[in-house]
């Protein structure tokens, strides 16, 4: 864009794809501002080479995209919009530059619904290349503006993955524009790609209107690409004369606050109500000092500008992301420990009342009573004397009458422990969804980690695999089968009175202890399966990650002394 053009109507746009919008293929790594430093200049011996620096950075990319900070650790919202940017910077903006040193410089035109850009950009270009108009938000396809020479450079580069492709001859070779995405979109995919063609960008021009100019959503992105000391140019657009003073004033104001005081600043006066491009002489500044960056001499120093504060920036958030993860492995250890303490109560107070035989009162009982009354097929067992038998009955009839007794009271019995269970297991998991929810777990991961309460027949398992299996003695006492044994066995070790008392009549105290401690283990057992051990630990990142981060903030540090190069 030589000076003798600036003025003049800009080409026509010569041709125009499109690709498929995506993310495409994960080039690498993360990262802050800008990369490369020049590149005639010899690799410090320390420094690493450029394709171990692309190794390195490809790795840390992929550590970052792996890694999950779940939990709400001091600081977590800041350090997943780091983790975010990281990868961003150097998928889209530091690994192209170091695979191609002469890339194009990439400006990218940002800011917030309505603030004019795509107007704008069609204007300085003197084409429409991007759609304008009054429905918002106007862009949903960010549109990626470069001369026919540099289509080559950018075939393969992760803007191209996510952008329209425009070509036309009026865009300088060496330089590109970006016609971005709302940073405040009501679409946040539309927010979210916003963002990344930002950390994408070798200088941001920012965008914004007399009206919109202190939103929180674009000022505080502004706030950290300063911070990242990312190159600035700003716009206030559609400024009417009369407040134009005044909102000037307090946007320097603001802009110097930030450090951005030096920042190019243009004023593009409200043309009103219009359709198509703007007034030549609204946009002549703004399309002149573009026309500085032109040539690839030119908009490379441009990149290189950015290159030791890309590295430093780099190399600082890497090594406070480290601390991020650091304080989400405190945070894991203290939801384990809190997580594993929901059990002792519950788990103590269970095992206490099965040993007092709490449970046994109530239907059990008034179900034992019947039976053993006068005339019933318990009688003769509620009357027994130590050291007395119980009569079978002709052909064992007498006893079959027992074991189908008792084998209701076990029923009963069995009951009663299913419904304490339940209870149980439904309060744990309450209080461990609520633990973990206050810590920011995801509903959707405590579902994957924490166990839940299901409907299983477990304590007719009891009954049978530990109790009728393996406690019954082979040869039951006498008046009494194997079945009527195993079921009184149940109903002492519930706690029914009436049944603990035959029990140890016929000598079977010992058994229906070793039953009753099978239940407790069993029931213990079930609950701690609703908070497995380990499961809240496992929340945290791998135990490796923030030395590795160290690293490679190590590796990079020779890159951010003065005088280094890639």
């Amino acid at each position: 864009m030589s000076p003798a053009r600036v003025r003049r109507p800009l080409g026509p746009v010569s041709q125009q794809c499109r690709t498929t919008p995506s993310y495409g293929p994960k080039v690498g790594p993360m990262a802050a501002p800008t990369p490369l430093l020049p590149s005639g200049q010899d690799v410090p011996v320390s420094a690493l080479s450029r394709a171990q620096l692309i190794d390195v950075l490809t790795d840390t990319v992929g550590d970052l995209e792996r890694l999950e900070l779940t939990l709400d650790a001091r600081g977590v919202v800041e350090a997943r919009r780091l983790r975010t940017s990281l990868v961003g910077q150097v998928r889209d903006h530091v690994l192209p530059r170091l695979a191609d040193a002469d890339l194009p410089a990439v400006v990218v035109v940002g800011g917030s619904t309505g603030a004019g850009k795509s107007t704008l950009v069609n204007s300085v270009l003197g084409a429409e290349v991007s759609e304008a108009g009054v429905l918002r938000p106007t862009t949903r396809t960010p549109v990626l503006v470069m001369n026919p020479e540099d289509s080559k450079a950018f075939a393969d580069h992760p803007l191209a993955q996510v952008c329209r492709s425009v070509f036309s001859e009026t865009v300088p070779a060496g330089l590109a524009l970006v016609d971005a995405s709302d940073l405040d979109s009501v679409h946040e995919a539309n927010r979210a790609l916003a963002l990344r063609l930002l950390e994408a960008a070798d200088l941001w021009l920012f965008i914004t209107t007399a009206a919109r100019y202190g939103d929180h959503t674009p000022w505080s992105s502004l706030e950290d690409a300063a911070g990242r000391r990312t190159p600035i140019g700003v716009v206030l657009n559609r400024v009417p004369a009369r407040i134009l003073p005044e909102v000037r004033r307090d946007l320097v104001t603001r802009l110097e606050g930030l450090g951005l005081a030096e920042s190019p600043f243009f004023v593009v006066p409200d043309a009103g109500p219009h359709e198509g491009l703007l007034p030549e002489g609204s946009v002549a500044p703004l399309r002149d000092w573009l026309s500085l960056l032109a040539g690839r001499h030119r908009a490379a120093g441009l990149v290189r500008r950015t290159g030791h504060s890309t590295w430093t920036s780099l190399r600082e958030d890497l090594i406070r992301l480290a601390d991020d993860v650091d304080a989400q492995d405190d945070a894991a250890t203290q939801l384990e420990t809190a997580t594993q303490a929901l059990l002792t109560a519950p788990v103590a107070g269970m095992r206490g009342e099965i040993d007092a035989g709490a449970w046994g009162p109530g239907g059990p009982a008034t179900r034992w009573l019947a039976l053993a009354s006068t005339g019933g097929p318990l009688a003769s067992m509620a009357a027994l004397e130590p050291g007395r038998r119980l009569r079978a009955g002709l052909f064992g009839r007498r006893a079959k009458a027992r074991a189908q007794a008792l084998g209701d009271l076990a029923a009963d019995a069995v009951e009663v422990v299913t419904d304490r269970l339940e209870a149980a297991l439904v309060s744990l998991s309450g209080r461990a969804r609520e633990l973990w929810a206050g810590a920011g777990v995801p509903e959707a991961v405590m579902r994957q980690r924490l166990g839940t309460v299901q409907k299983k027949d477990l304590m007719t398992q009891w009954a049978h695999d530990h109790v009728r299996e393996r406690l019954v003695p082979t040869n039951p006492p006498r008046g009494m089968n194997a079945d009527g044994v195993g079921h009184l066995l149940v109903a002492a070790a519930v706690g029914v009175d009436g049944a603990v008392e035959a029990a140890r009549k016929l000598d079977l105290a010992e058994a229906a202890g070793q039953a009753r401690g099978a239940l407790v283990q069993i029931m213990a057992a079930e609950l701690a399966a609703i908070v497995p051990a380990g499961a809240a630990r496992a929340l945290a990142p791998a135990p490796s990650l923030a030395a590795a981060l160290r690293l490679r903030a190590g590796e990079l540090t020779p890159f951010t002394r003065p005088g280094a190069s890639t």
